[in-house]
């Protein structure tokens, strides 16, 4: 079949492949379905292709749904791929993924394939934001940190399209690097992008940047992967700092081990740390000195969706009681606040604006747990729907 054909077949329909390598798999895995506290688990061990592989067949239909809710966003991106721009930007990260890191490739391959999917359409998501393929509504997510004595905490709400809501998952993996971890996943999407832990510590959660325009690099979800196999805090923002880069990123990161978090923001060609005490929040705007100046970053996102979180987080920690001692619950009811609505900290769907709070997740750093809260936070952590992970 010419590439030609086979791109234009890829984008009509998607859903048409069947396994090349089901006979082939030696791997290990255990699937676990979900309760009201806790999301769908599936645990694997194998090469980066079976990995993938496993993801696709156990939640294929969870893509598919996606792809289906979501046609009109996902024909956008395919037609993106399909044009000679798209298809030029398309090879080049591409080529730059092959270079650095193969084994991604492999799994998203494995993916597309137990899913019965177009490799090009679970690609095209994978490099969504690279393509230039901004969306309507833009995910958002928020991000409080809070270090004062012995309590070091993180948390974290998870934003996303309201049709994610009843299609996430977990997954436990063991890889080649014997660095296993557990990862909050977006079905479609290579694991990485959402709240992470793994076997050494190393603690991942990530803000979406807006912007304009993308560059030839690495993709933003491939480094959000790599970091999942860190085998310390340091190489976790060694990755996160990484050059070429195509697209803006937030990384939130913290290390067990090391009793640490870094709050790590990356643009094309430029990358910086910082350590913050007492309270700091961040949501999907560029805060520090070297990124901020970031001419390409999306102003209408930033004053619209971001600002307007960060202004009512900002707004509840300046006015924290001084003196009165901070427990996780004054932080989870800060996520929990629907003020600024429909872009509040705790997200619902209104009228055109499709965002959702998909999931919470509270790191005790000193005590080494990660504990997530699976839905908006303003009915889950009053119910206790969360479940607690460590290894």
């Amino acid at each position: 079949m010419k590439r030609r054909t086979f791109l234009k077949l890829s984008a009509a329909a998607p859903f048409y492949f069947q396994s090349s390598i089901a006979g082939k798999l030696q791997g290990k895995h255990s699937f676990f379905p979900a309760t009201v506290r806790q999301f769908d688990l599936l645990e694997i061990k194998g090469s980066y292709q079976e990995i993938g592989y496993r993801i696709g067949k156990y939640f294929g239909g969870n893509i598919k749904a996606i792809i289906r809710q979501r046609k009109e966003w996902h024909e956008r991106l395919m037609n993106i791929l399909n044009t000679e721009k798209g298809r030029l930007v398309s090879g080049e990260l591409k080529r730059l993924v092959q270079k650095y890191y193969p084994q991604y490739l492999e799994e998203l391959t494995g993916m597309a394939d137990g899913a019965g999917i177009a490799f090009p359409a679970l690609w095209a998501i994978s490099v969504k934001s690279e393509l230039g393929a901004l969306e309507k509504e833009n995910p958002g997510c928020s991000t409080i940190f809070y270090h004062r004595g012995d309590k070091m905490w993180l948390f974290h709400n998870e934003d996303g399209h309201t049709a994610y809501r009843d299609q996430m998952f977990l997954v436990k993996v063991h890889p080649p690097s014997r660095v296993s971890f557990i990862s909050l996943v977006y079905p479609g999407t290579l694991t990485g992008n959402g709240p992470s832990l793994n076997s050494r510590g190393v603690v991942q959660t990530t803000n979406y940047i807006g912007s304009t325009q993308s560059e030839i690099g690495i993709p933003r979800y491939v480094i959000g992967r790599a970091i999942l196999e860190a085998k310390s805090l340091e190489e976790a923002g060694q990755i996160a700092m990484q050059q070429p880069r195509a697209y803006p990123y937030h990384h939130n990161l913290a290390g067990f081990t090391e009793k640490k978090y870094l709050s790590l923001e990356t643009i094309p060609n430029a990358a910086q740390q910082f350590t913050p005490e007492g309270v700091y929040c961040h949501t999907n705007h560029l805060l520090l000195p070297l990124t901020k100046i970031y001419r390409h970053e999306n102003q209408e996102y930033k004053n619209s969706s971001s600002m307007s979180r960060y202004t009512v987080l900002s707004e509840k920690i300046k006015n924290m009681h001084r003196g009165t001692p901070a427990t996780p619950a004054t932080f989870l009811e800060f996520l929990s606040s629907h003020e600024n609505a429909p872009y509040s900290p705790c997200r619902h769907p209104r009228g055109e604006v499709k965002g959702q709070t998909l999931a919470t997740a509270f790191f005790d750093i000193n005590r080494s747990v990660f504990r997530l809260y699976k839905g908006n936070p303003c009915r889950a952590v009053s119910r206790k729907h969360f479940q607690e992970y460590s290894f």
